[in-house]
């Protein structure tokens, strides 16, 4: 009988921690829309690299989340080794998703590609 008892609670547990996701402490940015330089608007040549950056947020357990997964971070790995003066142009964004058990973590990430160039 009290095993049948704490199996049940262990399931109700279970299916309640899947719809209170992110209740029990949150910290996340996402991002939203960017407007990205073209090659018009700076001062672009065919030896501009190609850079990538990517920023990430992360969840465990379905409780606690963190992370910053926008632009602005994954742009500012993008340039992290440039100059200050570099601009980044003709951006591509993706998002990356990764989940292990069921969800129980899970890592997003904002993936932005662009060329480099000066203004």
């Amino acid at each position: 009988m009290l095993k049948r008892h704490l199996t049940k609670m262990w399931m109700m547990l279970v299916v309640a921690s899947m719809f209170l996701s992110g209740c029990l402490y949150t910290d996340i940015q996402v991002p939203r829309a960017y407007r990205s330089a073209s090659p018009i608007d700076v001062k672009a040549q065919v030896t501009d690299k190609v850079v990538v950056g990517e920023s990430c947020n992360q969840s465990v357990l379905f409780l606690v989340a963190w992370g910053n997964g926008g632009y602005v971070g994954a742009i500012g790995h993008a340039l992290m080794n440039e100059p200050t003066s570099s601009i980044l142009y003709d951006v591509h964004v993706d998002v990356k998703a990764t989940a292990y058990l069921f969800g129980l973590y899970t890592r997003t990430c904002t993936v932005v590609t662009g060329k480099v160039g000066s203004v």
